[in-house]
C-alpha cells in the first residue's frame, strides 16, 4: 500500500510495521543469537559516512539495541566515520521511532532541495 504524496523514486510507501512493532525487533526474534543495534537509518547515505557532507557534521546519529557491547561497537564504528554526536536511545523497542522518522526525513531532503518528485522544480522563498 503507498501513501499518495511523491518522492523523487515514486510514492512513498506505507510504513509496516509501524508503531507496534520494527524491522530491527523483527530482525532480533527471527535471529535471537544475533545482537542487533538499529542505526545509521535517519541519514543519507553520503553523511553515514561522512558527517561533514551535510551542515558541517552538525547532526545527531542514533543507535538503539539491547546489547550493551554490540552497541559500543556500532558507536566506534560511528566514530571512526567522524561522528561525534550519538545518541544511545535505549532499548532495540525504541527503533520504531528510528523506522517512524523515514518520512519525516524524505520531507525534509526535499524541503531541502536533495530531491524532486517527478522533476518538478522546488523552490523556497
Amino acid at each position: 500500500m503507498e501513501h499518495p504524496w511523491p518522492t523523487p523514486f515514486g510514492t512513498m510507501p506505507k510504513l509496516d510495521p509501524c508503531d507496534t512493532d520494527s524491522l530491527a525487533e523483527q530482525i532480533q526474534r527471527a535471529l535471537p543469537e544475533t545482537k542487533v543495534v538499529k542505526s545509521f537509518v535517519t541519514q543519507e547515505q553520503d553523511t553515514v559516512v561522512n558527517p561533514q557532507a551535510t551542515g558541517g557534521g552538525d547532526h545527531t546519529m542514533f543507535v538503539a539495541g539491547d546489547d550493551p557491547e554490540a552497541k559500543k561497537t556500532v558507536t566506534a564504528l560511528l566514530e571512526s566515520y567522524g561522528w561525534s554526536d550519538i545518541l544511545d536511545l535505549g532499548p532495540l523497542v525504541t527503533a520504531r521511532g528510528m523506522e517512524m522518522y523515514a518520512h519525516m526525513h524524505a520531507a525534509i531532503g526535499m524541503a531541502l532541495g536533495m530531491g524532486t518528485p517527478f522533476g518538478v522544480e522546488i523552490v523556497r522563498a
